[in-house]
């Protein structure tokens, strides 16, 4: 009911607005310019000049053409305002075609022209990306912080990046000069490294050096399933339920371990020599599996079924956990990262870029780079960044 009214409102709004035109003397006397409007992952992006002093109203529909008459005529229509350039509409439906027109008010009167309308075609992420300005040292991992992004990597760097268009990196200071290798958050973000680093923080500003017990090279962390989990060299497997203090857990390998995941309500870390071990009691005991490769294992995702990447372009699939596939490898380069948010993106050597909805079958999409990526991560608004070696950095929606 509270839906149903919120969308009545904003019709019986719409139609003052048709009603009065844009003839009366308060009403601005020309359409917006510079409307545009960028596809995404059953979204879009639509900016436009905005002026000061003028509220916008964003009229859509599913149809290849509307007009601020008839868009009502058309299925999924609908007003966004208060909108504000660069707007993001969400929930649309992959490979349905909508248009979107602009027009507004100021102070509060009639409704000024609108725009001619645009179409767009919403489609999943990860086909085509967008390159940012590189980062001052190589990026080894990006994960989910508190209030957005962030970035590490090399001697120690630390950036972050707002969870909205067009944001950029910040630099931040992590106060150590180890490699950082990995992020997480639940509740405060956790960072870990080389020499067994690990920093926490509530807001990713000001960072707490731990003490994780060891001077291994910690190579990837989770938060989930309440709890953290960080793995590393020789084995190396440390749990901790506050982020604060962090004890050891036998893991039943000497192998190094290069990352951990939560997939499908399960724990999996991966490392060399084909390594693999799942938890399903939240990282307290660990299971070692057969995975019948001996290519180190960088990533772990899941799509339906388990899916594991590492060197060679080597790709292990399972239902279970305990019985891999080996599948027939998409390229001959190192794949570092796969992650999964409406379909399975992996990256690695070489700017190589891989996408897939089964974790079977790979396609490559050109990410615009050579440069080695180990960096990936799938936003919160179904947008996928990757980030490598030399700092480059790069978006795709």
């Amino acid at each position: 009911m509270r839906n149903f009214l919120k969308g009545a409102a904003a019709f019986v709004a719409a139609a003052l607005l048709l009603s009065c035109g844009g003839n009366e003397d308060n009403a601005p006397k020309s359409a917006p310019t510079g409307l545009a409007v960028q596809a995404g992952d059953a979204s879009v992006i639509v900016t436009w000049d905005q002026q000061p002093g003028l509220t916008y109203w964003i009229f859509s529909a599913a149809a290849p053409s509307i007009t601020r008459d008839n868009y009502r005529e058309f299925p999924s229509a609908r007003i966004t305002q208060p909108a504000t350039s660069p707007q993001l509409i969400t929930g649309l439906t992959n490979g349905t075609t909508y248009s979107f027109l602009i027009n507004a008010t100021e102070n509060g009167g009639a409704a000024g022209p609108a725009t001619a309308s645009i179409a767009a075609v919403p489609r999943l992420a990860g086909s085509t990306w967008v390159l940012g300005t590189a980062l001052p040292a190589d990026i080894n991992a990006i994960g989910v912080g508190t209030g957005g992004y962030i970035a590490v990597g090399a001697g120690g760097m630390l950036h972050t990046r707002e969870a909205k268009i067009g944001a950029s990196w910040v630099a931040g200071t992590s106060g150590v000069t180890s490699a950082l290798n990995a992020v997480a958050a639940l509740g405060q973000t956790v960072v870990v490294g080389d020499g067994g680093v690990i920093l926490t923080s509530t807001d990713a500003k000001a960072w707490t050096a731990r003490s994780s017990g060891t001077t291994v090279r910690l190579n990837g962390v989770l938060a989930g399933l309440g709890a953290f989990i960080a793995v590393g060299d020789n084995g190396t497997i440390l749990r901790s339920t506050d982020a604060a203090t962090w004890n050891a857990v036998p893991s039943g390998t000497t192998a190094n371990l290069n990352a951990v995941a939560v997939v499908n309500n399960a724990l999996v870390a991966v490392g060399a020599g084909g390594t693999l071990l799942s938890s399903t009691d939240a990282g307290l005991t660990w299971t070692v599996r057969t995975t019948g490769v001996t290519a180190d294992l960088r990533s772990v995702a899941y799509a339906a079924r388990y899916v594991a990447v590492g060197d060679a372009g080597t790709v292990i699939t399972s239902t279970d956990l305990a019985t891999w596939t080996a599948q027939t490898p998409p390229t001959s380069q190192a794949l570092r990262r796969v992650v999964y948010s409406t379909r399975l993106v992996a990256v690695g050597d070489a700017g190589t870029v891989l996408l897939s909805t089964d974790g079977l079958s790979w396609t490559a999409a050109s990410s615009g780079t050579t440069a080695n990526l180990r960096a990936l991560i799938a936003g919160s608004q179904l947008e996928y960044l990757f980030g490598g070696v030399g700092g480059v950095n790069g978006i795709s929606r």
